[in-house]
């Protein structure tokens, strides 16, 4: 949930004068986290914050409807000449701006105003800086009841792990046929019984298809598993509710007694790259640093390079996790891939690390969930996968 406390508090210590949140047509989904609601207006809307004193939306005339339960103070505009002038007037004095772009692209889950916008801005005299991380710890963070229900939720994704485990082990201890598509099955009907919500569905991949990151089985495309196979599971589920966060898991298992050295030896690998980000994380702590998400990613990333895999990993060591219906929140991602996030890993927020090797043959992928606590530092939350789980 939004705290204008929290905002403000930032943008003291920083040295911004405001912030401003612009959208158009539902464009900006910071915009619509600020506000708790999203809608789909038909005009430009700005949402300014302030260091101090009240919010105050400028808005469209033929809008006014679509905010009319927002509790802020309101200022109606009819013409882009009106509009501009307006704005100007709401931000008064401030000279320092944040806004919701990235410097240079790097960062897209934080850019969402457009580039004609800025160039208005910046031509208005405003310097601009991103609200990356004003966004993070005013809209991100963990209150003491998203907290309980990411432990919650951990407790009772742990147990279906160890179910949806246990119900391959039985069934090839009885020389029976089960399939990743019913293991699916068995872990959705245990979010329906246990009253949990997920978002798009669980992944279970045997052997090469635990080579793909993100192969989903399907009722007509799926594959048995039996002895000698290996079996990766990863999936996500939350209590309902939109301050309440997920708990997301990656685990492996082999269903044999004797696990064939290469699958050993590079779960060994991915087990060491998880392990060193989370160490960099308490080291920093323990020395008063604050890391980047790329920084974490480039720890992970590393390990996994010097074994000779580089080329093996295919994503981000980790994502946001935060309030809200997204699994993937919009505060920093582990990541010096797909993006150069130089986002901070401030206290109260949470992500994943899951870094991972993938081969033709098989994949293995390690998810831990972490929360950094504003006393205690880094915290896993999740169960630490240190062995592969044994299914015969």
């Amino acid at each position: 949930m939004f705290s204008l406390d929290a905002a403000q508090a930032f943008m003291a210590r920083e040295g911004i004068d405001a912030w401003l949140l612009h959208d158009y047509r539902g464009s900006n989904p910071f915009f619509w986290a600020v506000l708790g609601e999203s809608k789909a207006p038909t005009r430009r809307a700005f949402l300014v914050l302030p260091r101090s004193g009240r919010p105050l939306l400028l808005i469209h005339t033929i809008d006014q409807m679509f905010f009319i339960d927002v509790d802020h103070d309101k200022r109606i505009y009819r013409s882009w000449v009106e509009m501009e002038a307006s704005l100007r007037d709401v931000l008064g004095p401030a000279a320092r701006v944040a806004v919701d772009y990235s410097p240079g692209g790097a960062v897209p889950a934080a850019s969402f105003i457009d580039g004609g916008t800025l160039d208005w801005l910046r031509a208005s005299g405003y310097d601009l800086v991103t609200s990356a991380d004003l966004f993070q710890v005013s809209a991100t963070a963990w209150d003491d009841h998203a907290i309980a229900s990411h432990h919650q939720a951990c407790r009772h994704v742990a147990q279906i792990k160890d179910d949806a485990f246990d119900l391959v082990r039985q069934s090839i201890a009885r020389g029976e046929t089960i399939t990743e598509y019913e293991v699916q099955q068995f872990i959705t009907g245990e979010f329906s019984r246990l009253g949990l919500e997920t978002e798009g569905q669980p992944v279970v991949q045997v052997n090469g298809h635990s080579g793909t990151p993100h192969y989903e089985p399907r009722p007509n495309d799926t594959a048995s598993i039996g002895p000698g196979d290996w079996l990766l599971i990863d999936f996500w589920a939350r209590l309902p509710g939109e301050r309440n966060v997920y708990s997301d898991i990656a685990w492996g298992a082999y269903a044999g007694q004797t696990i064939p050295p290469r699958l050993q030896s590079v779960f060994g690998i991915v087990r060491a790259a998880r392990d060193a980000a989370l160490q960099a994380l308490l080291a920093a702590w323990a020395a008063g640093d604050v890391l980047e998400g790329w920084q974490v990613d480039d720890v992970a990333r590393g390990v996994i390079a010097a074994a000779g895999y580089a080329d093996r990993f295919h994503h981000r060591t980790g994502h946001s996790m935060g309030p809200g219906k997204r699994l993937h929140a919009l505060g920093v991602n582990l990541d010096n891939l797909e993006t150069h996030d130089t986002r901070r890993i401030l206290p109260r927020t949470g992500f994943s690390i899951e870094p991972a090797i993938y081969l033709p043959e098989f994949g293995v992928r390690l998810e831990i969930n972490v929360y950094l606590d504003p006393r205690l530092g880094p915290s896993v939350t999740t169960p630490i996968q240190t062995e592969i789980v044994r299914l015969a």
